[in-house]
């Protein structure tokens, strides 16, 4: 049995399709209350009912030692894509219960009852690049000199656990750190935002770079590296390293709106400093971190995954043609 957690999230329900295409047994791990309609939705549109009507849905919180114990049992191989995404320190302690206590609670669980196999999505935030070298590889180390986010703490942390459980217990590892996600569930998801900020009348953008990689991707190399065995390793899942105003462009451009304003390194510190009154009394601003990633210029290298799998990823081009095209029917039925 496979063991899907975040299962109505973003690459929870591509990763099911995918499991699903591949015939395997799947366990569907959502939050009590937590719809399933979209990923019914999703199965109905790139596969069909039979498969979905296939997944055994179970309530389970990461924070709920007991509900935890009875998701995981029976469990062979766990796909832990469950996270708090988020950049606002205001928000630090839910991102941190889910991100790192549940990660531990799950993998010492899965510990318990004798899992064989965890795979853990993680992020390419955890990844820093060394001095006078901008290119990124699995190789690369965290800095801790450097400014991160919680969310980039929180998932450093999360793979800190996946490893010492690795170490003491034998269990099998994998590690996959995405870099920026461009996928659509419902047009309704936090992971959607891409879309929603980039289909706005007019808007801001920065100077920055950074990685940029479609969810049928990320859900393909999961189901992939945990068919072929491939244990103990680390990949990066990036398609193409691109600018901010590249990427929303690209996303515009089809709807005939104009170009996004960008804001200079300058004009964006200007503004981090203007907020900093803001956060000291625990109101929104532009952290260091977040100022850090706005403007940032890292390479990610996606050698490794390609060669191991031998495949080759889905163009940014390609990606943002078919999500905002889907995203924008999925708006349009949602507002009648």
């Amino acid at each position: 049995m496979n063991l899907v957690t975040g299962a109505t999230g973003l690459v929870g329900s591509w990763l099911l399709l995918e499991l699903s295409k591949r015939g395997k047994p799947v366990r569907a791990m959502k939050r009590n209350g937590s719809s399933v309609e979209p990923v019914k939705n999703l199965f109905l549109e790139f596969l069909d009912l039979e498969h979905f009507e296939k997944i055994e849905w179970i309530d389970a919180d990461l924070l709920d030692l007991p509900s935890l114990s009875n998701a995981v049992k029976g469990v062979e191989t766990i796909y832990h894509t469950a996270a708090k995404v988020g950049f606002d320190p205001r928000y630090r302690k839910k991102i941190y219960r889910t991100n790192v206590y549940g990660t531990e609670n799950l993998i010492n669980t899965a510990a318990e009852l004798s899992v064989s196999n965890f795979l853990l999505v993680s992020s390419i935030s955890t990844l820093d690049a060394e001095a006078g070298n901008q290119t990124i590889d699995e190789n690369s180390k965290w800095n801790p000199e450097l400014p991160h986010s919680d969310y980039a703490i929180s998932k450093r942390r999360a793979e800190m656990e996946v490893y010492r459980t690795s170490e003491e217990t034998g269990m099998n590892i994998c590690i996959v750190n995405p870099s920026v996600i461009i996928g659509s569930l419902n047009s309704r998801r936090s992971s959607e935002s891409l879309f929603e900020r980039a289909f706005r009348k007019s808007g801001l953008t920065t100077e920055g770079i950074t990685g940029f990689v479609d969810v049928r991707d990320v859900a393909f190399c999961l189901a992939e590296l945990a068919e072929k065995e491939i244990w103990n390793q680390k990949f990066i899942l990036n398609s193409e390293d691109l600018k901010f105003p590249e990427v929303f462009d690209l996303i515009r451009k089809n709807q005939n709106l104009k170009k996004m304003t960008v804001l200079s390194n300058a004009q964006l510190k200007l503004i981090k400093n203007l907020s900093k009154l803001s956060l000291m009394f625990g109101g929104p601003g532009i952290t260091n971190a977040a100022y850090s990633a706005l403007t940032g210029k890292s390479n990610y290298s996606n050698r490794k995954i390609m060669d191991v799998l031998d495949f080759k990823f889905i163009s940014v081009k390609d990606s943002i043609e078919f999500h905002s095209e889907r995203y924008l029917r999925l708006k349009s039925k949602n507002s009648n």
